[in-house]
């Protein structure tokens, strides 16, 4: 009996040091972080080719590199080529870093070709034999290999309009990446220019971020900067008209007939024209049988004819024509209800 207990013991205390065991591991592995497989093939070919630097795209000496790419697998990887390759811009020495960027993995996870971009506001040097390096991502290569590029004088575009330059390229870049990526990057705007497609937009802009204001001729869209500046409004034009006739017979004309009734000139210059306005309406209504409101229309036409003529006050012209539309419209919305 004793045994038996003994040996039941044995087995409790076995039991007790598995299931701490057990548990340590299973604590354990479930507080390490998460990570993904380390063994990814090797590329069967990286190449960069037709490296263009373009620059005073958006401030004077800024530098932009687009560089179209090539990384082609048997089997491409199941991560995307933003999480497996780094692409670098170094010095001519080698010594300095001056700027990373991941390819866009919108099309075929960004593998086959492809495009990435390096803009610098200032410090590049025009003629540089910069080196552009293609990097594999060291946290899924365990021994990342690197494939460097250097550009020389030609890769510089010397055209004179750079952001024509530029368009150029990126439409050239769009056919040659069309039918890799099975989708039309390129489209006919409503004018007849080519321009890119909304799938181009969508490669293009997360590629060149700041390509609609660097070469705005490539979309159907285009933005402006419009101007806000303050207009400046003067009195030159109405006082052009109100002395038109200053110094002339018809002023002398018009003054003698004010004189007839004790009034001033410009007064006497406006009761002529609104008598001609009243004229002008009851020959319409009588000689050509017109309705009281176009009446009125060829009257309102002939007092403008004789403001534009320094004959009738302008203020009064504004003033009979909101009177006057006001009491149209009111009538019409009268009449409708009615």
């Amino acid at each position: 009996m004793t045994l038996c207990n003994r040996n039941l013991a044995g087995l409790a205390r076995l039991g007790k040091v598995l299931y701490l065991a057990i548990t340590l591991v299973l604590v354990t592995g479930l507080s390490l972080p998460a990570g993904k497989a380390l063994a990814i093939d090797e590329p069967d070919s990286v190449s960069l080719s037709g490296i263009t630097i373009f620059s005073d795209l958006l401030t004077a000496g800024d530098f932009l590199a687009f560089v179209p790419y090539e990384i082609t697998f048997g089997t491409n990887p199941s991560e995307t080529i933003a999480e497996t390759f780094i692409f670098r811009l170094i010095s001519a020495d080698g010594s300095t870093e001056l700027g990373t960027v991941t390819a866009e993995p919108l099309y075929n996870s960004g593998y086959g070709s492809g495009v990435v971009s390096f803009y610098i506001e200032s410090g590049m040097v025009s003629g540089t034999a910069y080196i552009f390096r293609v990097q594999q991502n060291p946290t899924l290569y365990p021994a990342p290999q690197y494939w460097d590029f250097v550009i020389g004088i030609s890769n510089y575009s010397g055209a004179t309009d750079q952001a024509d330059a530029l368009r150029v390229k990126v439409l050239d870049s769009a056919v040659t990446l069309t039918p890799e990526f099975g989708v039309a990057l390129t489209a006919t705007s409503e004018s007849g220019a080519t321009v890119l497609s909304v799938y181009g937009e969508l490669y293009y802009l997360a590629v060149i971020p700041g390509l609609q204001i660097m070469s705005p001729e490539l979309f159907s869209v285009q933005l402006e900067n419009p101007d806000f500046t303050k207009r400046t409004w003067s009195t030159a034009f109405a006082d052009t008209i109100r002395t038109r006739y200053a110094g002339t017979f018809i002023e002398d004309f018009f003054t003698g007939y004010a004189g007839l009734f004790s009034i001033d000139t410009s007064p006497a210059m406006n009761g002529i024209a609104v008598f001609l306005f009243i004229v002008v309406v009851l020959i319409a209504i009588w000689k050509f049988k017109a309705t009281v409101l176009s009446s009125l229309l060829d009257g309102f036409a002939f007092l403008l004819l004789m403001m534009l003529m320094g004959i009738f006050s302008m203020i009064w012209a504004g003033f009979i024509a909101f009177i006057s539309s006001a009491i149209i419209g009111g009538g019409i919305l009268l009449f409708k209800r009615s």
